[in-house]
């Protein structure tokens, strides 16, 4: 526009191209108030779909704690503030919504709050642009000292000052989760739009357009609920330690030893364990001369990897003299988006030479002609693992152990063949018995011959 005198002709155009940047002024506006119905919609949606995650995921920590009271017990107490304090907070902004709505409009409460506690769609609001309910009643007509009281925005930022310090101190030694939320409730003053220092709540509420406030108290509702997920969350795996993932059961028995002796009793554990078959670990065991740091979880000196079957490691040594033996190692594994973990494990075994028994039951030698019970054992072997073998004679299976009819020669050899777990046979050094015939009868009468 021209300074100076004007003709008719260009002060009406100057009087028009004022109109036109009105009408831009107002088209502009009315794109960004739809977006903020667009944005408070989807926040709103939001809301509900985190509602009904925090009833579900505070069901099944109320259903843990009810069975195993010990376990999680004080965690879902804990739980139990953090669930009321959110659902007061939610409730309170909801009632400065329809605070806000209810003045604006001229509308009461029930047209407002609807059936199922929802407030009324922003769209259907006719002053989406007016600054002044949100002025008027949450800050006031100074907005360097906001006004306080029941559904003011510095009651709000106390309500939430208070809620962040409850989470925060719900796990005090959780330094990511007390940073996480000094972000999301931030409420130090900062430069507001004209790059003055301004205070929180006038930095969201003062002079500011109905659908916009409206918008910020959603986000807000939001930021609880989302608080909530993650402290509820963290109590549940602080109860659990860390969490993985399992896709397979197997059950396991733990003997205290797998040789007994008669009289004595067989001990074992047994209990369920899980695995992964699809992220199997690696398993490595200290060669000669090495040894584990169960410190560092790392094995000093020659490790030895494991072939794998499936998620199973199979240990297989050759058992070069008697004595006691011990495994020693580490397992190393990484849980389905977490980080490599490592664990030590020690095992014994026990390795007895074999030893051939043989006894005749009834009699130190065996006769011709007669049945010779005798019981034929391998230590460390079980009974259908042996199978036995004579020489000048022939054996049988017995009622008990086994039956030898010896032959003319005057000695004779039992021997057997063990068969090992890993279907190996090893032939058992015979034990030599004398064979005679049985003695003549010698009549007795009376005590004389």
């Amino acid at each position: 526009m021209a300074g100076g005198k004007q003709s008719p002709r260009q002060a009406m155009i100057n009087m028009m191209y004022l109109v036109l940047t009105a009408l831009l002024a107002m088209n502009v506006s009315k794109e960004i108030l739809d977006s903020f119905i667009t944005v408070n919609t989807g926040l709103e949606n939001t809301k509900i779909s985190l509602n009904d995650k925090m009833a579900t995921q505070y069901k099944s920590f109320e259903g843990f704690a009810s069975e195993n009271q010990a376990k999680y017990g004080a965690a879902w107490n804990e739980a139990k503030k953090i669930k009321t304090a959110g659902a007061e907070i939610i409730a309170y902004v909801d009632s400065i919504k329809a605070n806000v709505i209810m003045k604006s409009e001229g509308w009461p409460r029930d047209s407002v709050v609807l059936g199922d506690g929802r407030i009324v769609d922003l769209a259907k609001v006719s002053k989406k642009d007016s600054q002044d309910e949100l002025t008027n009643l949450l800050i006031g007509d100074e907005p360097a000292a906001p006004k306080d009281g029941p559904l003011t925005a510095t009651d709000l930022r106390n309500k939430l000052e208070a809620f962040r310090e409850l989470v925060k101190n719900s796990r005090k030694e959780d330094k990511d989760l007390a940073a996480s939320m000094d972000r999301v409730f931030n409420f130090e003053d900062r430069p507001d739009a004209s790059g003055t220092i301004n205070n929180w709540q006038s930095i969201n509420f003062y002079h500011v357009p109905l659908a916009a406030g409206i918008t910020i108290l959603s986000k807000i509702q939001a930021d609880v609920r989302n608080a909530e997920g993650e402290v509820v969350k963290r109590m549940m795996d602080a109860v659990e330690g860390k969490s993985f993932k399992f896709n397979k059961l197997t059950a396991i028995v733990k003997p205290q030893s797998s040789y007994v002796t008669v009289g004595s009793k067989y001990s074992a554990d047994i209990f369920l364990g899980a695995y992964d078959d699809q992220n199997a670990p690696e398993v490595f065991i200290a060669g000669p001369g090495a040894r584990v740091d169960t410190a560092k979880k790392e094995i000093i000196g020659e490790s030895i990897k494991l072939p794998m079957n499936g998620a199973m490691a199979k240990l297989e040594q050759v058992a070069s003299g008697a004595g006691l033996r011990t495994v020693s190692g580490i397992i190393r594994y990484k849980p389905v988006g977490g980080e490599i973990t490592t664990e030590v494990f020690t095992t014994e075994y026990e390795v007895a030479a074999p030893n051939l028994v043989v006894s005749p039951t009834k009699m130190n030698v065996f006769y011709r002609g007669v049945d010779n019970p005798v019981s034929i054992s391998v230590s460390g072997y079980s009974d259908k693992d042996i199978v036995p073998s004579a020489t000048n004679g022939s054996l049988s299976k017995g009622s008990e152990g086994f039956i030898f009819r010896p032959g003319k020669e005057s000695e004779a050899l039992i021997g057997a063949t063990v068969s090992n777990p890993d279907g190996s046979k090893k032939a058992m050094p015979g034990m030599k018995f004398r064979v005679k015939n049985v003695p003549n009868p010698s009549p007795y009468f009376a005590g004389r011959v």
